[in-house]
């Protein structure tokens, strides 16, 4: 049997309400959780307790907890959040969620999406999620896709110039061998049609988004 992947539960500083998107996530075994200078703030919020503390601490004074922390230099080659993320793959935690990074400033928010690529590129698994969307990058491959928790809408963005070979199955609208282009619409909008989708890509990277989430009362 393989090995379970290490989760981590990497937090941003983008502002949110109070975290409670994140539970139909956590629920999933256990986490370690990183937060990314003012995602301290949305920690407390959410009543999580940080185990790692990384940034420069321009949004605000530095935690004092007892947790191991690294203070960065303002003048730096890359964002608090992606050194967070550079951190949990160091302790071998290689299956992140990402939070608090969308909203707010767009050159953050569009970075921070590519930033599935960097971790894919280095061996690791992500996904964003905030209260209205869950990200994921698809590789080439097959890939099950359960509708949980529901999210209403379905949408491929093509990341590299053309991507071919897409099959859509279990969804309102399906695909066959189709190829996708950047910068086109084509799959934007779909819905699920079945408890369990399928998706498969023959060549090229695409960002799977889920947005409108249903709240359960």
């Amino acid at each position: 049997m393989a090995a379970e992947m290490k989760q981590g539960l990497i937090i941003g500083a983008a502002p949110w309400k109070n975290g409670a998107f994140l539970k139909p996530y956590l629920e999933k075994g256990h986490w370690t959780v990183f937060c990314a200078d003012g995602g301290y703030a949305n920690a407390c919020a959410a009543g999580l307790e940080p185990d790692f503390l990384i940034g420069d601490w321009d949004s605000g004074d530095r935690p004092e907890l007892d947790v191991p922390c690294v203070t960065l230099p303002v003048e730096k080659d890359m964002t608090d959040l992606q050194a967070a993320m550079d951190q949990a793959l160091s302790m071998g935690i290689s299956r992140l969620l990402l939070c608090g990074c969308t909203g707010g400033r767009l050159d953050h928010t569009a970075s921070n999406l590519l930033l599935l690529e960097w971790l894919a590129d280095r061996g690791g698994d992500g996904m964003i999620v905030d209260e209205d969307n869950e990200v994921r990058l698809l590789s080439p491959g097959t890939f099950q896709i359960e509708d949980e928790p529901h999210y209403h809408y379905l949408s491929l963005v093509p990341l590299d110039r053309r991507v071919s070979g897409v099959t859509l199955k279990g969804m309102k609208y399906p695909l066959q061998q189709a190829e996708l282009v950047r910068g086109d619409t084509l799959s934007v909008s779909n819905e699920p049609g079945h408890q369990m989708m399928e998706i498969t890509i023959s060549h090229g990277r695409a960002l799977l988004i889920r947005s409108q989430r249903e709240e359960k009362i």
